[in-house]
């Protein structure tokens, strides 16, 4: 049997929110003593994609617009994390190709472990250090893929 890939848009579960931020091995800055994924939930905000691989809840993405700060006005890659024991199935690329519908442009701001993965994944993005651009008409390819 073949592996069957499927995304599934739109605000997910507590219960995945939930596990996926238990799970993850990125931190994020909290927002009044909250982790800054699950406030960012909690206020009904962003786009949302979980990817399932067999059925199996393996990855998760969310796109959002950012109000303050040095990048206000831009709408970011928020979060995309695929869980270890699926990695290198394609998931992230299709996570990554997923966000990059949700916007004309795109932020994304790499850890050093994934600035690898988006330089790989994104050879036409404007890039300065772990700060990737994906421009309007890489996310215009993206949508017509």
């Amino acid at each position: 049997m073949s592996d069957h890939l499927a995304l599934l848009p739109g605000r997910p579960p507590a219960v995945l929110i939930a596990r996926f931020v238990a799970e993850s091995a990125l931190e994020y800055p909290g927002v009044d003593d909250i982790d800054g994924r699950l406030h960012l939930w909690q206020q009904h905000r962003g786009c949302w994609v979980v990817a399932f691989l067999n059925r199996e809840a393996v990855g998760i993405a969310c796109v959002a617009h950012i109000d303050a700060g040095r990048y206000a006005g831009e709408t970011c890659l928020y979060w995309i994390e695929v869980l270890p024991e699926a990695r290198r199935q394609g998931i992230g690329r299709a996570l990554l190709r997923w966000a990059m519908t949700q916007a004309e442009r795109l932020l994304i701001m790499a850890t050093p472990g994934a600035a690898e993965f988006y330089a790989h994944m994104l050879p036409d993005a404007q890039r300065n250090g772990l700060e990737f651009i994906v421009t309007p008409e890489q996310t215009a390819l993206a949508r017509a893929a």
